[in-house]
């Protein structure tokens, strides 16, 4: 059953209600929220509804795809969780269903594509041939139906039958086998298979082949996942070039609060990214710093670099913003100037 008029509490208090599951997407439950992606903090209150409604939600609505489906549930009588063991139907492991290459014959319904292009074995190999011209691909899954496969059609595969002198009239004639992962494939291990064999099919709980993974898709994945990672850690390294040797180990403990007093800080590496903000934050501090630049500003730039730090180290399914991380590039980018500059006046 799928009914997009409710909203996502309405969903949840009609499955807990009825007994009877219905289909909606992730996307249904952020607009429900008012916000426009799942941090941890929103899977944090989806997962509180679930909870308070005695639902669950497959896949688990933190690794599923944005706009792909989700089934409400009730929750098995056999798993009633307690309020100590809220978190156990949590699914903390990113999977192949969070990129939109593993989707693609959703995206239409969704409007954002076109669908998956396939073939089929009676598909002549100039058809094929020219499809992948057309799109820019590399490939092209043959397939019978939506859910049987034939194998895949790729320039690599008609390369290497023209090379021993195969004589292909169709597509098939030069086919390659390909290895199919299910939906619901841990990423990191989903990566292997992709560098392996450069191309993997994904199949749904339906056993519908629901999209085509390549390396470049990984890649961006990836890069997506990894770059606001290794741009905090730079914007850290910066900053305790900015502190070092500017404060002795009395100083740095006195930037801790009350709750953070139970571990004594020995050098910069023991401080937290809220405790750099506060250093800069203190007048005292940031005058031994010897930087003619705006305290307030760069203060206030930094507690937005140490919110999308949270977000980053929670693991934020959908990523950060474009706006996040156009603020960690210019943050760094500063800093990078700031730091540059003080080493050539310090030669």
């Amino acid at each position: 059953m799928s009914d997009n008029k409710l909203n996502f509490e309405e969903i949840l208090s009609e499955v807990h209600k009825t007994k009877k599951s219905i289909t909606t997407y992730p996307y249904i439950a952020t607009a429900y929220l008012g916000v426009a992606r799942r941090g941890w903090k929103v899977i944090d209150k989806i997962n509180f509804l679930l909870n308070k409604y005695d639902v669950v939600s497959e896949p688990d609505i933190a690794s599923a795809w944005f706009y792909g489906e989700i089934e409400i549930k009730p929750r098995p009588k056999l798993s009633t969780k307690s309020k100590e063991s809220e978190f156990e139907d949590r699914d903390p492991t990113p999977r192949i269903s969070l990129l939109k290459a593993a989707n693609i014959n959703k995206v239409k319904e969704t409007g954002l594509g076109t669908g998956l292009i396939s073939i089929n074995r009676e598909t002549s190999l100039n058809e094929a041939i020219t499809l992948m011209l057309l799109h820019d691909f590399s490939q092209l899954p043959i397939l019978s139906g939506q859910r049987e496969v034939d194998g895949i059609v790729s320039w690599k595969s008609i390369g290497r039958a023209i090379s021993l002198g195969k004589h292909c009239v169709k597509a098939v004639d030069c086919k390659d086998e390909v290895i199919i992962l299910n939906y619901d494939e841990p990423l990191f291990s989903a990566v292997k298979f992709v560098l392996d064999k450069e191309v993997v099919l994904v199949r749904q709980k339906d056993k519908t082949i629901s999209g085509i993974v390549t390396i470049t898709d990984i890649g961006e994945q990836f890069i997506a996942m990894a770059e606001p990672f290794l741009i905090i850690e730079q914007i850290e390294n910066h900053i305790r070039k900015l502190f070092d040797q500017k404060f002795d180990a009395e100083e740095l403990n006195a930037s801790m609060s009350n709750i953070e007093k139970t571990k004594e800080i020995k050098n910069l590496a023991d401080l937290t990214f809220g405790q750099y903000v506060r250093i800069i934050e203190d007048p005292k501090k940031f005058e031994k710093l010897k930087l003619n630049i705006d305290r307030t500003l760069i203060a206030k730039q930094l507690e937005e670099v140490r919110k999308i730090r949270n977000d980053v180290m929670h693991f934020d399914p959908d990523g950060i913003t474009s706006q996040d991380l156009d603020l960690l590039r210019q943050t760094v980018s500063f800093l990078n100037t700031i730091t540059a500059t003080l080493k050539v006046k310090t030669k």
